[in-house]
């Protein structure tokens, strides 16, 4: 026989055999019907995290503000809104501190 019959041969099988185990169906798995037993677990989780405080999108307002240069300290302004009287008070705090400290 020549060459191009046997590679003729030879593609032909690969094609049956292709084929065949293409249609054949194998490791599918089984049909899941309507999936009605499974109708609680659809949807997200039940424990997600609350929302986010308020004072959350005043920073980002600040942080884009930083970013057109409205802003020159982010980390002072950011500290402001997030620590609201607390960051004030501890600004005076260490003011305090810093000009009532006696050099050594």
């Amino acid at each position: 026989m020549s060459r191009t019959k046997l590679a003729a041969i030879a593609l032909a099988a690969l094609l049956a055999v292709t084929g065949v185990a293409a249609a054949a169906p194998g490791n599918a798995p089984a049909d899941a019907g309507a999936n009605g037993t499974d109708a609680g677990q659809a949807g997200p989780p039940s424990n997600l995290p609350g929302p986010v405080p308020d004072f959350v999108s005043d920073i980002h307002d600040t942080i884009r503000s930083f970013l057109d240069g409205g802003i020159d300290n982010l980390g002072e302004a950011v500290s402001d809104i997030a620590g609201g009287e607390n960051a004030e008070n501890a600004d005076e705090e260490s003011a305090d501190a810093t000009s009532t400290a006696t050099p050594a």
